[in-house]
């Protein structure tokens, strides 16, 4: 339902009034519809007042964005493989707390984040801002989707404020929001200077790999590694996304900030969406570059087309997820043979998974089930992601991990956070992996690694620096 001003000022005295019967806070969403309005402006206005607590969504598929603001309620978990069982509880405890009418899709108390790729991370890693779950109601939403757009407000009510100070304040906060749709240009760092960590240890640890996989111990593993890049000014997530959007706009576009840091990249693969009940998850596995003309990209797509090794990988992946699904859902269909999905810079086998979730079965059951599917982890999973703790020389962090939102009705989507970068200051660091199998080369491996670097590098403006 969207809200008018007078059905909001009567849902916010209401929330006052129980909040100081009760002596206890309560819970209001204010959904208004309003003109459209660029998400990318809307993340870029709002960022002096909520810089450090914002994030950005973009879907792949449809038009539609979600941009947040600020923390209205929060579940967090630093640790533990039940990790997925404990968001969800919580989650479900606050959406029996807050019994919210219907809103539009994408609005309302709408529950955003991601998890770590897994369940315990070292203390002096990388990611000191990124625990290993972390979602949250944003405070204030900004929703386009299908050339509508809404914002909505959510936030507790507490005992004795003022139902006028809170109305000025949401009014505030839209029109400064609302101020401009024009980004200001920045001029891109070209100076910037690239580290890659331990590619000679990388390539060791494929060769390794390779040698496990050849005596049967795993069919396959995937090993990913870490480019560092450092630019003489602070890196704004609003410019790199700008470039994102326009280079990447066939990927999902997302930035997640937490505090100093940032994670943000375009990750062209869904791990499962559910909508009224319709499952849907993506198997992309197996790669190649684009060609620089169109006979050139045509030829290179026909060649992974018919390539055993990647052929091999991919169906592995399809298996898994194929298995996955059967076991949450019926009627699930998978087509027999992969086709081609084409990004700037990459293409991949890709083969839809769809299905019809089974009664009683939830969205973080099926993240939780699926990850990581062997595009991310490898084959068996358990074994696979112990072989790439002790080989990897990173902690992953949110890289290669689920990220994603949901709302009360049990409709959402995550991805993985691949093709992607935590951002620090002036610093950032890229991540990108390959499934390694019985017969991958470590030279060939290290050349993919670098071509899916390029998406983050030209978005930062530091492709052309390869130091």
């Amino acid at each position: 339902m969207v809200t008018s001003i007078e059905e909001a000022k009567r849902k916010i005295e209401d929330a006052s009034l129980r909040a100081n019967k009760l002596e206890k806070p309560q819970f209001v969403s204010i959904v208004k519809q309003i003109a459209q309005f660029d998400p990318l402006s809307v993340y870029y206005n709002g960022r002096h007042l909520y810089e450090g607590k914002r994030f950005f969504w973009k879907d792949a598929y449809e038009p539609f964005y979600l941009v947040g603001f600020d923390y209205a309620h929060i579940i967090e978990k630093n640790k533990g493989r039940d990790r997925f069982k404990y968001v969800e509880e919580e989650w479900k405890r606050f959406i029996e707390g807050v019994k919210e009418n219907k809103t539009p899709f994408g609005t309302g108390n709408l529950l955003f984040g991601g998890f770590s790729f897994h369940p315990y991370q070292k203390e002096d890693n990388l990611w000191t801002s990124f625990p290993v779950s972390r979602f949250y109601v944003p405070k204030v939403l900004f929703t386009s989707y299908n050339n509508e757009a809404f914002i909505t407000f959510n936030r507790y009510i507490k005992q004795g404020e003022s139902v006028e100070d809170i109305i000025k304040e949401m009014e505030h906060i839209e029109e400064t929001f609302l101020a401009s749709d024009i980004l200001p240009s920045q001029v891109y760092e070209r100076n910037a200077v690239q580290h890659e960590v331990a590619p000679e240890e990388w390539k060791r640890a494929v060769k390794h790999a390779t040698e496990q996989i050849r005596s049967g111990e795993i069919e396959k593993v995937v090993l990913a590694r870490e480019l560092q890049v450092t630019f003489h000014e602070k890196i704004w997530s609003e410019y790199a996304l700008s470039r994102l959007l326009e280079e990447q706009n066939l990927s999902y576009i997302f930035a997640v900030e937490q505090d100093s840091q940032c994670f943000i990249g375009a990750s062209p693969e869904r791990l499962v969406k559910s909508v009224d009940g319709e499952v849907f998850s993506t198997c992309l596995a197996g790669s190649i570059p684009r060609g620089h003309s169109a006979e050139e990209d045509e030829k290179l797509g026909e060649e992974l087309l018919n390539d055993e090794k990647n052929l091999f990988e991919h169906k592995l992946v399809v298996n898994m997820i194929e298995k996955a699904m059967k076991e949450t859902c019926l009627n699930v269909y998978a087509p027999e043979h992969p086709t081609l999905y084409k990004v700037k810079h990459i293409q991949h086998l890709y083969t839809p998974i769809k299905g019809k979730a089974k009664e009683g079965t939830t969205l973080f059951e099926l993240v939780e089930k699926l990850h990581p599917t062997p595009a991310l982890g490898g084959y068996p999973k358990e074994e696979s992601v112990e072989v790439l703790e002790k080989l990897e020389v990173f902690e992953r962090g949110w890289y290669a991990a689920p990220i994603g939102w949901l709302d009360g009705d049990g409709n959402g989507e995550f991805i993985v956070g691949i093709r992607s970068a935590l951002l620090r200051g002036h610093e950032a660091s890229l991540f990108a992996g390959c499934g390694i199998v019985g017969d991958s080369d470590p030279q060939s491996e290290y050349e993919e690694t670098k071509t899916k670097f390029k998406p983050m590098l030209s978005a930062l403006g530091g492709m052309n620096n390869d130091k």
